[in-house]
């Protein structure tokens, strides 16, 4: 295998290896609420449960930037997904347990525990791959995204496939044996092109962590803060159709546990056709404007969504797969183009630097990854839902999506973002940021 071949293979097993992880976070949404539902837990239990792996994951991240560095990278990776795959086995082995305290107590455990993982893998993975070959970062950056999300959106249909066959635990057992044979093999391929002296697992970029000052100094900028609100919402708008979609489903159209996944699965393909249109356009220059634009179609794929508290015509499972299209077309120009984002403003705001930027990049969306699900499934699919019920959910998300969109639209503008933008600081060193 030459230079080539093995940097091509090392990122083909590590993107499989991110969509293997979206899906630890988002299987158990078509089938987990029903069988906990089942097990004796309330509604704000299961959203708690749900929600609980982006809330270890956000606090946690905070923790790990302070630990993480180029040199350290690859460790990072590889020890979050191995700690996902674990955990997911042992969410299997749940099914087992006697209802109540028993069941919820050990599946907020898991899910917290897999959260750290979740962190850990996130939080290394752009400056691990990206690190592979830099010449590549116009493409590389994106389709870690597109592998995320895309990981995120196919856990559902996939797990209600597995599980309407063979069952809950066989869902669990299956993904996790998964993800640990993919984790041995990008090990593997790590060690054998680092012995060949063809990999970049240390580089001269230097090994300094993030401290966490610079995330705070990052919080604190309004620029940054305003845009981050963009993505906050798009994965606040995930959680939510996560934790509520599947009894939605089952109760409103009547849907069974075992074929609700289908529209799960529109949502995959929508989300999938949308990241391969959206992937080539950030390296074309688009990138600001589309992640400008991603909040206004989750805006009205939401409202259209909420249509159907008015017109119970439109209850349906055409009309809801429609809503779920626009959302994943919005979620897909958000969520390519949050690296780019975040590296020209902290790069502006004097935040980051050339050497930390990625590092930075990464844990900062990271961080607001998981932030935006744990409001999206503990918060408004949790309580926010028992109170409301779920237009009322949808439709608050979807006046926030609208109001994100109109500040950031001024906001980029003014930032001179909304024209031609590239990854890199020589092709854009005239940018006038404000």
């Amino acid at each position: 295998m030459n230079d080539k071949q093995g940097k091509l293979l090392h990122i083909i097993i590590g993107a499989i290896l991110l969509i293997s992880e979206g899906m630890n976070y988002s299987i158990i949404a078509p089938f987990f609420p029903i069988e906990a539902r089942h097990k004796s837990t309330s509604d704000s239990v299961i959203g708690l449960v749900v929600g609980s792996l982006t809330f270890s994951s956000c606090i946690s991240s905070v923790l790990i930037s302070k630990l993480i560095s180029n040199n350290l990278k690859f460790f990072f990776f590889i020890a979050g997904s191995f700690i996902g795959a674990i955990t997911m086995i042992c969410l299997g082995a749940l099914d087992y347990s006697p209802p109540g305290p028993p069941f919820y107590l050990m599946s907020l455990f898991c899910r917290v525990i897999s959260g750290i993982g979740s962190a850990m893998l996130w939080a290394a993975a752009y400056p691990a791959i990206s690190s592979i070959n830099e010449e590549w970062i116009a493409i590389l950056a994106p389709l870690i995204e597109f592998s995320v999300g895309l990981g995120a959106i196919i856990g559902p249909p996939i797990g209600s496939l597995i599980y309407s066959i063979w069952g809950y635990s066989v869902t669990f057992y299956s993904i996790g044996c998964l993800e640990i044979f993919l984790s041995l093999t990008f090990m593997a391929i790590t060690f054998a092109l680092n012995d060949a002296g063809n990999d970049r697992t240390a580089d001269d970029s230097g090994d300094e962590a993030v401290p966490i000052s610079t995330l705070c100094n990052l919080a604190v900028s309004y620029q940054m803060f305003l845009i981050s609100l963009s993505l906050i919402i798009t994965i606040t708008m995930a959680g939510l159709i996560d934790t509520v979609l599947a009894p939605y489903l089952v109760n409103i159209l009547s849907m069974s546990s075992n074929t609700d996944g289908l529209v799960f699965a529109i949502q995959a393909t929508s989300y999938a056709i949308a990241n391969i249109c959206t992937m080539p356009l950030p390296r074309m220059g688009f990138g600001g404007i589309l992640f400008a634009v991603g909040p206004s179609l989750i805006a009205l794929g939401g409202f259209a969504f909420c249509l159907q508290a008015v017109f119970s015509s439109f209850q349906s499972i055409i009309f809801v797969s429609f809503c779920l299209t626009l959302i994943a077309f919005g979620m897909s120009f958000v969520v390519l183009n949050g690296y780019l984002l975040f590296e020209k403003v902290s790069l502006h705001i004097n935040i980051a630097t050339a050497k930390n930027v990625k590092l930075i990049s990464a844990n900062w969306q990271n961080i607001l990854f998981t932030l935006g699900g744990t409001i999206g499934a503990a918060f408004f699919g949790g309580v926010y839902y028992d109170n409301f019920g779920i237009y009322s959910s949808f439709l608050t998300v979807s006046i926030l999506a609208s109001l994100i969109f109109v500040v950031n639209v001024y906001l980029l503008h003014s930032l001179g973002l909304l024209r031609k933008i590239y990854y890199g600081t020589d092709s854009d060193e005239n940018l006038p940021l404000m």
